[in-house]
């Protein structure tokens, strides 16, 4: 297993608005022994074992049909929702070499199938899937593959960038996924390949620059084969890939082993653990991986060994790697890429999609406290091809296209319980204006701090409750951020006194919303 050891990279960007944050490493884990029971599955419904209990209270499901026409051929669906709850699909057209999208304004109606950006977007030959997801500003990235290449391009009130192609390519099991991290860097992860050699590569964009940078290679072992690559953020945008990797040491066998591992991008020279999540021997494929909000890592991925999905959670905090758990849903095996699922977080919890035997969509719900998946809902009313998952405030979102011809994309929603998916913004524009005022018996100074409400909260329709002042001293070591006061959400003034006459203070204002959320201190 390789270990890559890169030093650790403080970024600090000095202004009265913010600075950056310092990331930490996770250490890898031992992977412990653990039974898998490989239960009969009955081939139409996926089910092994049992029935699978529903989670309690049902989830409300309802399917809409995005494409309507007799010529097919709508295919491999993306979607997401931004803040104010409005919905962006996108899926490959019927010409088969492009995309299109549909829209739905938050109450509103699916307006009808558009080519993204007019058609003006690269040639593709063969798209497999696509991936959207949503900053804090409410833009829709969105990313679409091709056999050897992906597309991106981004999406906010009703206008498109120029898609493009991303600089990582690949000719060989082409697979890629599209995070955005809390200060709104969008991050791809590729399988870049070059002949026999095929290797995982990060790129990023950061939310004022104009295109991605250099890709970084993360896996950078020409011995092995890794492919397939999935990525999510936790709330200290660490960045957690799973990926396929052609392993062949273990017990003089060929094995598909899925690895985790954390790319910190503040700290690229820092120790990268590789942890083995798949079971030994085996052959696994297509993992996904999500991180929740006590940033606890679940992956999935599919195992021919086994005939079924399996999971496993990873616990940073602790280093506990969790023992493999059944989603007791039996694969699709024809052919290879419909060894099918989908995870996301919702909260603390987790939620996956997985295709069945007959082609069916089943959602599920992870249950920490019995380390089981419960069934939600069944999905589809029909056999599907592609589809995708995404947690929006209260509704998971799926979308699919159909299997055989005609094949029309189709929107599926589950209500589930909501929680705040609302970033909060600091405030504008802040000012920092420094006084002496004069007493009776002595001097003293001030800092006087303005501001403005963030319009984006606004747009929004956030309820900003209280501000909260924030200090640091600039240029001194081991400095930290002290809350020095609270106003409410209407004030836009705070007279920091009787400072230091030689003091040298940065400071930053955050928002509080009538959830209790708090905008980031950067």
């Amino acid at each position: 297993m390789r270990r890559i050891v890169l030093p650790a990279v403080i970024l600090m960007a000095i202004s009265v608005i913010t600075v950056g944050i310092v990331i930490g490493a996770a250490s890898g884990a031992n992977d412990p022994t653990t039974a898998i029971t490989n239960r009969p599955v009955d081939q139409n419904t996926g089910a092994s074992g049992t029935t699978q209990p529903r989670v309690e209270g049902s989830e409300v499901i309802s399917t809409d049909q995005l494409t309507a026409d007799n010529t097919g051929n709508w295919r491999h669906p993306g979607v997401a929702e931004d803040s104010r709850g409005n919905r962006l699909v996108i899926f490959r057209g019927p010409e088969g070499n492009s995309y299109y999208y549909v829209y739905c304004a938050k109450g509103g109606t699916w307006s009808s199938p558009a080519s993204i950006a007019g058609g003006n977007q690269p040639s593709l030959i063969s798209s497999l899937y696509a991936n959207i997801q949503v900053d804090s500003t409410d833009r829709f990235h969105c990313e679409w593959e091709n056999a050897n290449a992906a597309v991106y391009a981004s999406f906010k009130d009703g206008v498109w960038t120029t898609p493009a192609k991303l600089p990582i390519t690949g000719r060989y099991d082409q697979t890629s996924s599209l995070t955005v991290s809390s200060t709104d860097e969008v991050l791809t992860v590729a399988c870049g390949a070059v002949g026999f050699s095929k290797d995982i590569f990060i790129d990023r964009k950061g939310k004022n620059d104009n295109w991605f940078g250099s890709p970084f290679n993360l896996t950078r072992d020409p011995g092995q084969g890794s492919t397939q690559p999935c990525v999510a953020v936790d709330s200290n945008d660490n960045a957690w890939v799973v990926w396929k990797s052609d392993y062949h040491v273990v017990n003089d066998q060929d094995n598909l082993v899925i690895f985790l591992a954390p790319f910190l991008p503040n700290n690229q020279d820092g120790p990268i653990n590789w942890i083995v999540m798949s079971p030994d021997p085996g052959w696994s494929f297509l993992p996904q991986v999500a991180v929740n909000s006590e940033d606890k890592v679940m992956t999935i991925f599919a195992t021919s060994t086994y005939g079924q999905y399996l999971s496993r959670l990873y616990d940073p905090a602790t280093n506990k790697l969790g023992p493999l758990i059944p989603l007791n849903i039996g694969l699709c095996m024809q052919p290879w890429h419909t060894f099918f699922s989908r995870l996301v977080s919702h909260g603390t919890a987790f939620y996956a999609a997985a295709m069945t035997p007959g082609r069916i969509l089943i959602l599920l719900k992870f249950d920490e406290n019995t380390s089981q998946w419960n069934q939600v809902a069944q999905v589809s009313d029909r056999s599907v091809e592609m589809f995708a998952l995404y947690s929006g405030y209260d509704k998971m979102l799926i979308v699919w296209n159909s299997f055989g011809e005609p094949s029309n994309v189709f929107i599926t929603t589950a209500e589930v319980e909501p929680f705040s998916k609302i970033r909060v913004n600091s405030a504008s524009n802040l000012m920092v204006e420094k006084k002496e005022e004069r007493g009776f018996f002595h001097g003293y100074f001030l800092n006087i701090l303005t501001w403005e409400a963030n319009p984006e909260n606004i747009q929004r329709g956030v309820t900003v409750t209280a501000q909260r002042v924030y200090r640091e001293t600039l240029g001194e070591d081991n400095s930290k951020w002290t809350r020095i006061a609270e106003v409410s959400g209407t004030v836009l003034r705070y007279e920091d006194r009787n400072v230091p006459s030689d003091s040298d203070y940065v400071y930053v204002v955050t928002c509080v919303d009538d959830k209790g959320n708090e905008s980031a201190i950067f």
